[in-house]
């Protein structure tokens, strides 16, 4: 395909070449059986580059799709060509970077990956220094502190969020809502973001202040202010907002109108534990940050399951640096790193794990 060619001319360093080997080796499990399609732009050629490297030292079939070759952009419905080629795949990759409106053709994607049982890693606003940073981890030490962090979880009967900026929350779990684990360890018929490392679930009741210096609640903009210097503080009752105020500007304002203009918007549909250890500070990057070891909410709820009882359709999320997480008494995570009794349950690292057993 023309696409492809294009991509290949361009050559990725070894950084990013790393990066891409774990996440077609080890994420995907790539083998020459394989039919992949990846779909990218020009903000992800980079990184798109150097996934097809790899691909093709795997003797893997790829067939690329250049979103601005394919037509102008924003593309509102997915295009012809890449949902006859998903019909034939056992792979996807998607690393473009979206655009307002694009929202419709990446659902149409995730929608179609159970049913053709494709394996998806679903890379949105991909970066390099995400693909050199968090696409290194060793992601089945992270599938097992995944397990480990959801049997707590299900046992704790008091979950309080922290940090030295001043957060302090109560959190309450839903015994009718379960867990979701992403691990970044893709099978049949599943998709995750990549890079990856979370559990998350949606609570029963979130109280406290949250001191929010990292990602804020505003879609796309999470690097046009300072968080670090002047954080928001968003206070929260019963799971619901009650009052945001600091911030850069007219943040805290842009943030309580976005909040309470949209039903439901102001109210808690997502509590998540970040799982991916060898993450050690946020680099402003959202497809990387809200994996780093600690907590973080989102204010609505996607309608992801069957247990849903309400959705606003989007979430926006929110962080902090350096949480500290503690259950029943006992801190689990320290100011952004898991304490050393916890990991040395998820056993020894390895660069490469065995991979699956072939597709036949």
């Amino acid at each position: 395909m023309p696409n492809s060619e294009q991509l290949r001319r361009i050559i990725p360093d070894q950084a990013l070449r790393r990066g891409a080997c774990n996440a077609v080796n080890n994420s995907l499990g790539v083998f020459p059986e394989d039919m992949v399609t990846l779909v990218c732009d020009d903000a992800s050629a980079s990184v798109a580059a150097s996934l097809l490297k790899i691909i093709d030292e795997k003797k893997a079939t790829a067939r690329v799709f250049w979103l601005e070759r394919l037509m102008s952009r924003p593309i509102a419905k997915l295009p012809a060509e890449i949902a006859a080629s998903l019909e034939t795949s056992t792979v996807s990759i998607y690393t473009a970077h979206p655009h307002p409106g694009e929202s419709a053709h990446r659902l149409e994607i995730v929608e179609k990956v159970p049913p053709l049982g494709l394996r998806h890693a679903h890379m949105v606003r991909i970066s390099e220094d995400a693909m050199k940073q968090g696409m290194l981890s060793d992601y089945r030490r992270v599938a097992r502190l995944n397990e480990l962090m959801v049997s707590r979880m299900r046992s704790a009967r008091r979950i309080r969020v922290m940090s030295r900026k001043g957060t302090d929350v109560q959190v309450k779990l839903n015994p009718i809502e379960g867990w979701e684990s992403s691990a970044g360890i893709i099978g049949r018929g599943e998709w995750f973001n990549l890079p990856n490392g979370e559990i998350l679930t949606c609570p029963s009741s979130v109280d406290g202040v949250f001191v929010c210096d990292a990602l804020p609640p505003l879609d796309g903009e999470s690097n046009t202010f300072d968080m670090v210097t002047r954080p928001l503080r968003i206070e929260l009752q019963a799971g619901r907002l009650v009052s945001v105020s600091g911030g850069a500007d007219d943040v805290a304002h842009r943030v309580e109108v976005g909040l309470r203009t949209t039903p439901e918007m102001d109210r808690i549909g997502l509590f998540a534990v970040g799982t991916n250890f060898e993450l050690l500070m946020p680099i402003g990057d959202v497809a990387q940050d809200l994996f780093i070891p600690g907590a973080y909410f989102a204010f609505g709820r996607v309608p992801a399951n069957k247990k849903v009882r309400w959705s606003t359709g989007r979430i926006l999320p929110f962080s902090a640096r350096r949480v500290t997480l503690e259950l029943d008494g006992e801190v689990v995570i320290r100011e952004g790193r898991y304490s050393a009794e916890i990991l040395s349950q998820t056993g020894a690292s390895s660069t490469f794990p065995p991979p699956r057993e072939p597709v036949t």
